[in-house]
């Protein structure tokens, strides 16, 4: 099924209209909602060659117009570079592949789009989503991106629905929220559940056998030991909430 990027006729950019402004008059329209998401289809710029090469690590560098045509610059490396670019010659996605750079550590490559080509982005930028970063993963792109909230993430969701590109939610967490603990941090947790799960896990705590307690814990920060179980129990259920059920997220609920 062909990919359409028409947007909400009454909500074009999936953002507000009417939303607040800030005192110097301008609107106002936070992407407080942090998305790491997996998107793959066959007709998405390299999907075919990712899907061939998967081990290969393709790392785009920049978006341009050559001889007038759209085109993209990228870097790929860890790969048999031979078996890479007999799959990329092959790839529907895209036209006259050129090896334009050699280095050490990696190769550069420009492609033009083929004619029913998508950028791995195009969905989630036509529903307004600010990407962030676009790395090759498991023969698809994971894509991170910072959306206004959980309703463009259920549009975004849908709109993958429909046109038959596969959407894996793989981490989603607000940095913006606060929960009385010090702020969330990556993955939702607290600062101070980050410091104490990285303090037990350099301790040897999640060592078999253990290597330190609850208590050695507590006296390392100068709390109870009641507390240090409180927090780890809150800090390993958000950072499982976040990561391991994320991905089986529904957007929709």
């Amino acid at each position: 099924m062909p990919l359409s990027m028409d947007g909400d006729p009454d909500d074009r950019h999936g953002r507000r209209t009417d939303g607040p402004t800030t005192a110097s008059g301008l609107e106002t329209d936070r992407y407080g909602l942090v998305v790491e998401a997996y998107l793959a289809h066959p007709s998405i710029l390299l999907c075919p060659t990712l899907d061939a090469v998967s081990e290969a690590t393709v790392r785009p560098q920049s978006q341009t117009t050559y001889r007038g045509r759209r085109t993209l610059f990228f870097t790929a490396a860890n790969v048999d570079y031979d078996e890479f670019e007999r799959a990329l010659v092959d790839d529907p996605t895209v036209d006259d592949p050129t090896l334009v750079g050699v280095d050490p550590n990696y190769r550069t490559y420009r492609v033009g789009l083929g004619d029913s080509a998508r950028w791995p982005t195009q969905i989630p930028e036509a529903l307004g989503a600010s990407v962030t970063t676009a790395e090759n993963n498991s023969g698809g792109w994971h894509v991170r991106m910072r959306l206004p909230g959980r309703k463009i993430l259920s549009k975004l969701s849908a709109r993958c629905r429909e046109n038959d590109v596969e959407f894996r939610v793989r981490q989603l967490y607000s940095p913006d929220a606060d929960n009385g603990q010090g702020g969330a941090t990556r993955y939702g947790l607290t600062d101070d559940q980050q410091r104490l799960l990285r303090a037990a896990h350099e301790m040897g705590y999640y060592d078999v056998p253990r290597r330190s307690s609850q208590n050695e814990l507590a006296d390392r920060f100068g709390v109870s030991p009641s507390a240090v179980s409180q927090q780890l129990r809150r800090g390993t259920g958000t950072l499982v909430g976040n990561t391991l059920v994320s991905p089986v997220f529904d957007p929709d609920s």
